[in-house]
This record gives C-alpha cells, sequence and structure tokens, in this order.
C-alpha cells in the first residue's frame, strides 16, 4: 500500500473519514489523495452544480469556479494537514464511479477512505453500500453515528491489520 484516497464531504463525518485517513498516511508514510465532488442536481450530467448552500442556484462548470472550488477544498484542509506534505488534490466533477474508477486505473489509491453519511445513501447510482461492496478496491466507510466505527468491504476486511483496524473496531459493510 503506497495511496491512500479520501472522498472529501464538508460534515462532521467527513472529518472523521479525513482524521482516519490521515493517522493511516502519516503514520504509515502513505502518499493521501482527497477527492471533492461539487454538488450538481443531475446524476449523469455534472457539468452543472450548485452555487449555494441552500441548492437553489445553479452555474455551468467554468474554469473559473474550478480554481475557486479547489482553492476553498485546500484551504478547508491545511491546518488539519499541519505539516504533512505528501498530499494531493482533486475536484471532480464527474460521476462519482466513474472518476474512482478512473482514479484507481491511474493509481491515485489503494485504500479509499469515505465518511458514512447514512445507511442507504446514494453515491454514484448507487447506494454506498452497493457501491462499496462492488468496487475494486478495497474500501473503509467511516460513521456514521462515531468517529471509531469502521465498515470495510471484503477487500478491506482482508487487510485490516494493514489498515490499522483491529477485528473489534470494524465490521462488513451491509448489503
Amino acid at each position: 500500500m503506497k495511496r491512500v484516497g479520501l472522498c472529501s464531504h464538508y460534515s462532521k463525518i467527513g472529518d472523521w473519514a479525513f482524521d482516519y485517513a490521515f493517522l493511516l498516511s502519516r503514520t504509515q508514510n502513505l502518499h493521501l489523495n482527497i477527492f471533492h465532488w461539487l454538488e450538481s442536481p443531475f446524476r449523469i450530467r455534472r457539468d452543472i452544480v450548485y452555487t449555494n448552500e441552500s441548492k437553489t442556484k445553479t452555474i455551468q462548470v467554468n474554469e473559473i469556479l474550478l480554481i475557486k472550488k479547489e482553492k476553498e477544498l485546500r484551504e478547508y484542509y491545511d491546518e488539519k494537514l499541519a505539516d504533512f506534505v505528501d498530499v494531493g488534490f482533486r475536484l471532480c466533477v464527474g460521476n462519482e464511479d466513474v472518476e474512482l474508477r478512473r482514479c484507481l486505473h491511474r493509481n491515485e489509491f489503494d485504500v479509499l477512505i469515505m465518511g458514512y453519511l447514512e445507511r442507504g445513501v446514494i453515491f454514484g447510482e448507487k447506494t454506498i453500500e452497493d457501491f462499496a461492496n462492488h468496487f475494486s478496491s478495497p474500501i473503509v466507510l467511516v460513521g456514521p453515528n462515531r468517529a471509531d466505527s469502521f465498515y470495510l468491504n471484503e477487500k478491506a476486511s482482508r487487510m485490516a491489520g494493514d489498515l490499522m483496524l483491529p477485528e473489534s473496531k470494524w465490521q462488513q459493510i451491509p448489503e
């Protein structure tokens, strides 16, 4: 294992996932790649995104918006990263499943850490459980009720020790 991927989400549960991904990266001297998606009202065509928190206004993705949002992403994690510099950021605008498969193909992560916001939440075009259980790399879901609650897909469960997760700290991702 050389690289950890984090699906970023600006929330308490997203911060729990970051804390675990950061601990794993820092402790084992691994590269951390942080992926973040702009929110869109569309599942397939993602070049239109929300511009406000209340999700009432949209805009066509453009270079100026991408620069602004990438800066916001970096600033959000800057203080949390402290002096850790082996980190990359990717602002994503496509379908989550497709984007992550591309990133995996380009060897941008060996294990993927995600916040488990709630059971049955849609990620890509599937539930997060279906996505995680059928994805071709190890996935760790953190949450949804506690920072020390971990759910692993089958691939991740085979390497739980490398993930610094004793058997008593994790369980299989439900179907």
